[in-house]
């Protein structure tokens, strides 16, 4: 546990997302985010978290993510909900994305959402 001025400082925390044809939904999750102490900003190809918890002993988690590709970020949004930030970013080019964050591996793996064609 790393503790900075009265706050435990994380290096990381859980992260998801899934996408549509124009959106990347991405969820980081950290219970009991304050809204007034907390930023979140969007720029062309990356997002910066400050978030702090209401915990007795307060949770900070500050990052650059950057992101698989550029985003618009006049359009993009988030909610500050119970257990997480949930941001939804709309692409600027409507490519699918492999990855979240550009420093992430790719799997070669594609996630499409949707049904299935059903085989006979």
């Amino acid at each position: 546990m790393n503790m900075e001025g009265g706050e435990e400082v994380l290096k990381t925390v859980r992260t998801d997302f899934y996408q549509t044809a124009t959106t990347v939904i991405a969820s980081f999750f950290l219970k009991k985010i304050v809204k007034d102490k907390s930023v979140v900003e969007f720029v062309d190809q990356a997002i910066n978290l400050d978030l702090v918890t209401s915990d007795p002993t307060p949770k900070r988690y500050t990052a650059t993510i950057p992101l698989f590709a550029t985003i618009d970020p006049e359009k993009t949004a988030f909610k500050i909900l119970g257990t997480k930030l949930e941001v939804t970013l709309f692409k600027a080019d409507g490519s699918s994305w492999p990855v979240l964050r550009s420093d992430d591996a790719h799997t070669g793996e594609i996630f499409q959402i949707g049904k299935a064609a059903a085989l006979q």
